[in-house]
């Protein structure tokens, strides 16, 4: 046996092992890491993203019930209660504190401060939301 051929089997042993490897379906360390990295980003998005898509539309929701409330005969306790139903059919619970109405005779202005708690399973965040809206009657001097 020449002295190249002890080599020569060690470099066929590891294809052979390598090609039975790939064959099975292992995975390298790496793309398992990716693999896992990838579906954190899932699952955060997952859980953060409906709370920013929630405030998102409860503040066009504000904007929509200021500019009615500057053309209408209503108090702010009134704006107030409609603020916390939209708020409440989004699943955003308020109490009326957490909502300030200003109306005078031509502007009106909400401010709304909230938390949203969201469970990442090792830990729970809190996010915290302040949508505003305010709007000025054109016409009133």
């Amino acid at each position: 046996m020449p002295s190249g051929g002890r080599a020569q089997t060690t470099d066929e042993d590891k294809a052979m092992r390598q090609r039975r490897y790939s064959e099975q379906g292992f995975l390298s360390v790496s793309a398992v890491l990716a693999l896992l990295f990838v579906g954190a980003l899932i699952f955060l998005a997952f859980k953060l993203l409906p709370p920013y898509i929630n405030n998102y539309q409860f503040q066009d929701e504000l904007e929509n019930i200021v500019r009615t409330a500057t053309y209408s005969p209503v108090s702010e306790q009134d704006v107030r209660q409609t603020v916390k139903k939209r708020a409440g059919e989004m699943g955003i619970v308020l109490d009326d504190r957490q909502v300030v109405v200003r109306k005078d005779r031509s502007s009106v202005s909400i401010a709304v401060q909230y938390e949203i708690p969201v469970d990442l399973l090792a830990r729970e965040i809190v996010l915290s939301f302040n949508p505003s809206a305010g709007n000025r009657n054109i016409t009133a001097r």
